[in-house]
């Protein structure tokens, strides 16, 4: 994975725990590198080992963790050069959940040793939308549920998440149903 994913973690740990519990996550992970290149590929067994480190220190499941960072995320690329790139893709989720793919295979041809997950948009009858999301990594799914939650957040827009199909239950790909929610006024 990029390091900008490795870097991304690091900030949510450390702003919302201090640099003492990122280093004691570090250290628990075996991960020598006091800092992350953003551009830079890394072996996904490092950030794997970062994420299972996150959990086992703050005392969560693992699934939690990868949700919450997640939601970080996207505060996270928000604040990055490329966030004004990514609002550019779509004035709300509606719009931005089609662009996902054609963003990540931006990504892949500016990298072209990272492989990218890849995302299918379906708008249903009813207005929600469901998202396919591919990819050769397992065990991500509470993580893309937290980004699409963070998209939400990011655009102002009340959202509920629900997977509805599971990689890890046997479906060969997972979904997730994104319905919009009336806001109170």
């Amino acid at each position: 994975m990029l390091g900008m994913v490795n870097h991304a973690l690091q900030e949510m740990v450390v702003e919302r725990h201090g640099e003492e519990v990122w280093a004691a996550i570090c250290a628990d992970a075996g991960v020598q590198e006091p800092v992350f290149v953003i551009m830079r590929p890394y072996p996904d067994q490092v950030t794997f080992d970062l994420a299972a480190a996150v959990a086992r220190r703050l005392g969560v499941p693992l699934a939690d963790a990868l949700q919450a960072f997640g939601h970080f995320w996207m505060v996270y690329a928000e604040r990055q050069p490329w966030g004004k790139v990514m609002r550019s893709m779509g004035s709300n989720v509606r719009e931005m959940l089609p662009a996902l793919d054609a963003m990540h295979a931006r990504l892949a041809l500016a990298f072209p040793g990272v492989t990218m997950p890849q995302f299918r948009a379906e708008t249903l009858d009813s207005g929600a939308i469901h998202v396919h999301y591919f990819s050769s990594r397992s065990g991500l799914a509470p993580f893309v549920k937290g980004v699409l939650e963070g998209m939400g957040a990011m655009y102002g827009e009340t959202i509920a998440v629900t997977q509805i199909e599971d990689r890890e239950s046997g479906a060969d790909h997972d979904v997730f149903l994104v319905e919009f929610l009336e806001q109170a006024e």
